[in-house]
């Protein structure tokens, strides 16, 4: 069940999209969302272009924009600090939203993990190779030495 107008307006487009192998031109969404569509379209392709091989998503995958990562992670505290959603930068890429407290003080970052070829490149100071998404989730957890955990879903007030 679609929470607002918009929600289901999406949700429409998105099963239109995987069913009929294109963007419906009917829909009532936002160039943004429109965008969202076109890249889990040209996904679907390559996925299906290349058989045998599916990518295998961590649990603490949520399709949400970077506020909805924010706000799932303040209404999820004790259930994890960390999930991995849609980039905005296009092109396949994921984004990594992290929460914690420090000093006092609620620290939210964001970083970037683009697709190169058959393997992910999170964007920081010096760049990381992994060569999946798990070992993306892994990567945060090892180097905050434990201090971020992916969010469960079981904790998600979303599913």
């Amino acid at each position: 069940q679609a929470k607002s107008q918009e929600a289901q307006e999406m949700w429409r487009g998105f099963i239109l999209t995987m069913a009929e192998m294109k963007v419906p031109t009917d829909l009532a969404l936002l160039p943004g969302h429109i965008f969202q569509l076109s890249e889990a379209l040209r996904e679907e392709r390559d996925r299906r272009a290349t058989p045998g091989v599916v990518p295998r998503v961590p649990s603490c995958y949520f399709e949400v924009t970077r506020l909805e990562a924010e706000r799932l992670l303040e209404q999820s505290v004790a259930g994890g600090n960390m999930v991995l959603r849609p980039g905005g930068h296009g092109r396949g890429g994921i984004s990594v939203t992290t929460r914690q407290e420090v000093n006092g003080t609620v620290v939210v970052k964001h970083y970037k993990v683009n697709r190169v070829d058959q393997s992910y490149v999170i964007e920081v100071d010096t760049p990381h190779r992994c060569s999946s998404l798990a070992e993306v989730v892994q990567y945060f957890v090892e180097t905050s030495k434990g201090n971020l955990q992916p969010l469960e879903r079981e904790y998600s007030p979303r599913l």
